[in-house]
């Protein structure tokens, strides 16, 4: 038998066939090795992001926005923090107690009671809870509610000063007024939160990874003081009920340092915005103390100066101007305080147009104010060349001009504070949150305008107007001099003027010579008596009432007055000098300031009231409205300590006190 010789085919096939699955198993094994390499070196990060957007969640914690305060630290608007709170069912062994809990704690109603124990996983929503009821249901339920914080926006005083403060939108933006304007400071910054999924894909706290607390927008402190906005928009909305007036303003300032006090403003066609800075109108006559501090300041006349006033109605080549009271002649002074159109266009006559022009514009009108608010309007002063025939008579009583209520207040102010020109101010503080003040505002002049002689001179002549022989004499109060003029001018409306449409105006400023206090008063379209005299007048005068009594009485009417009659005013006591308020970490000071004509002498806050002797009178047995005005008339103050009608009175009546004196009323 012949012997075999090689390797057996089975063998080598099997050989091969090891080989072949070695190959595999090696080539698999690289294949995983170099792509695991690639997955974990190469794009490593990518499926990183991956594998955390499917159990990572990230969440933002909203800041706090900053507060408005009113001058005194009084919340305006505010942030509030609530928290939306939720039920973990899959964290709890017992849930029918912890619901129970839950719905004792948070006062939630049967329906609340079904929903959370109907849910089986994630988390159930609770509602939303206020500090209190979240540190109750910590305190009280064993686990299983989550909190997620949630700021809201809240205005602590209701209506007063809404329009000025403005809106935020639902994402906590300011949206309009100051919340608009000043957003920049009053947003914080966001924080963070993070949230792991589990198996089961629901999201819980990842309390390892911590969290990027949110910090608090800046607070700022406005100028305006609460009780005063209150008393404006009371009087105001009084004034609107009683004269049919389609809208007005009142506003207030301090004219030693240019702080607007209170802006009420309200118009029947208007939904958001404040008009006192926005619409401007034709002022009317309340204008023309600028043309006598002009003509006065430039020498082009005395207030003994007479002029022909042509009996009430003039007649020129282009037109007829007519006076509401006949007159032959007036003095200067006469003119303003009759407000003769017929003298003031005579008067403006001895002026060159560019003159005339220049003067209005160093009264601030035609240029904008500067003041913080959004979509403030300049007016509207046209240059000489601009103008017609008509035009430097027209402007001399107050029509071919626009101006907004603040732009007057402001030029009343430069009268009041001895020919000094400032810059109307909203905003007089910045904090942080700490509490840091980071900007104080100081009080801005603009310039001089006229010298202080002639301003105490213009002074002394729109004291005249509130008098018994002027104009403004129903502004006039017993135991304060007023400076002030009325004004009432026919509003414009699609290129003409409508019929009977008319705007009555005031502005005046207390007291007299060493001024604390502007305040302008505008009607329009008041139904019946149009004059600024007869409508805007005594709601200035029931204003400065208020102010001096501490509440207005008018505003209770038998209720309860507040017994503090001199805080309310922000040191507004006429009758004694007092420093101005303290801000905090910073103070302030009296100013002095430099112009092109050397410097200007230190404001003075106060001035000492000639004492006087009265006799108190007897308003026993009287409603407080009536006590309080009779006492206004006798040239005496009061103050308020009970409602309904008056049981006692100290000093007793018929004793002796000084003019500005108090009589407690119980």
């Amino acid at each position: 038998m012949k012997k075999r010789t090689g390797r057996n085919p089975l063998a080598k096939t099997q050989a091969r066939r090891c080989t072949f699955l070695s190959g595999l198993v090696v080539l698999a094994g690289a294949t995983v090795t170099a792509r695991a390499a690639q997955i974990q070196l190469v794009q490593a990060e990518r499926w990183k992001g991956r594998a955390t957007d499917q159990t990572v969640r990230r969440d933002t914690l909203p800041a706090a926005r900053g507060g408005i305060f009113d001058r005194n630290g009084r919340p305006l608007a505010v942030s509030r923090e609530e928290y939306d709170a939720y039920f973990a069912p899959g964290e709890v062994r017992d849930r029918d107690v912890v619901v129970e809990a839950i719905v004792r704690t948070a006062g939630l109603d049967g329906r609340a009671r079904a929903r959370l124990n109907r849910g089986e996983r994630g988390w159930i929503p609770i509602g939303r809870v206020d500090g209190r009821i979240r540190a109750a249901l910590e305190e009280g339920v064993s686990g299983g509610v989550h909190f997620e914080p949630v700021v809201t926006r809240v205005y602590p005083e209701g209506s007063i000063a809404r329009s000025l403060l403005g809106s935020v939108d639902e994402r906590g933006k300011g949206r309009t007024g100051l919340e608009y304007v000043l957003d920049s400071l009053l947003v914080g910054t966001e924080g963070e939160i993070v949230f792991r999924r589990d198996g089961r894909g629901d999201l819980y706290p990842a309390r390892d990874a911590g969290a990027t607390p949110p910090r608090p927008g800046k607070d700022v402190w406005l100028t305006i003081d609460v009780e005063l906005q209150e008393i404006a928009e009371g009087a105001l909305t009084r004034a609107l009920e009683e004269t049919g007036a389609s809208g007005g303003d009142v506003v207030m300032a301090d004219p030693r340092t240019g702080e607007l006090l209170a802006v009420a403003s309200r118009r029947s066609d208007r939904g958001f915005g404040v008009p006192a800075f926005t619409d401007p109108y034709e002022p009317g006559s309340t204008v023309k103390p600028f043309l006598l501090a002009t003509l006065l300041q430039e020498g082009r006349a005395s207030l003994e100066d007479r002029v022909d006033v042509e009996g009430g109605e003039w007649r020129t080549p282009y037109r007829t101007i007519r006076d509401v009271h006949g007159y032959d002649t007036l003095t200067v002074a006469e003119v303003i305080q009759h407000s003769s159109n017929i003298g003031a266009a005579k008067l403006a006559a001895r002026l060159e147009p560019g003159l005339q022009y220049a003067w209005l514009r160093d009264f601030g009108f035609g240029t904008p104010t500067g003041v913080e608010v959004p979509s403030e309007s300049a007016g509207l002063l046209r240059r000489p060349g601009q103008w017609s025939a008509l035009s430097q008579e027209s402007l001399a009583y107050g029509y071919e001009l626009l101006v907004t209520s603040v732009q007057l207040v402001s030029a009343y102010g430069a009268l009041a504070n001895g020919g000094v020109l400032l810059r109307p101010e909203l905003l007089r503080v910045v904090r942080e949150p700490e509490g840091r003040v980071t900007w104080q505002s100081r009080p801005t002049p603009l310039r001089r305008v006229v010298r202080r002689g002639i301003a105490d001179t213009v002074t002394a002549v729109l004291s005249s107007v509130v008098s018994e022989a002027g104009t403004g004499r129903r502004a006039a109060i017993a135991t304060v001099p007023i400076a002030g003029k009325t004004g009432t001018a026919r509003i414009a409306s699609g290129g003409s003027y409508g019929d009977r449409r008319y705007a009555a105006s005031f502005v005046g400023y207390a007291p007299a010579g060493d001024a604390r206090l502007v305040i302008l008063t505008k009607l329009e379209d008041p139904k019946g008596s149009y004059y600024g005299g007869g409508t805007a007048a005594p709601v200035s005068r029931g204003v400065i009432q208020a102010i001096l009594a501490g509440e207005d009485p008018d505003l209770v009417d038998g209720g309860d007055l507040r017994d503090e009659p001199d805080a309310s005013a922000d040191g507004l006591d006429w009758r004694q000098a007092a420093a101005p308020r303290s801000l905090g970490p910073t103070e302030e000071t009296p100013f002095r300031f430099a112009s092109a004509g050397g410097e200007i002498e230190e404001t003075a806050f106060a001035a000492e009231l000639p004492p006087r002797e009265l006799v108190v009178p007897d308003v026993r047995g009287l409603s407080i409205r009536a006590a309080v005005a009779r006492l206004h008339r006798a040239g005496l103050r009061a103050e308020v300590t009970a409602s309904g009608d008056v049981r006692g009175q100290e000093p007793a009546p018929g004793v002796g006190a000084v003019r500005g004196a108090k009589v407690l009323l119980r």
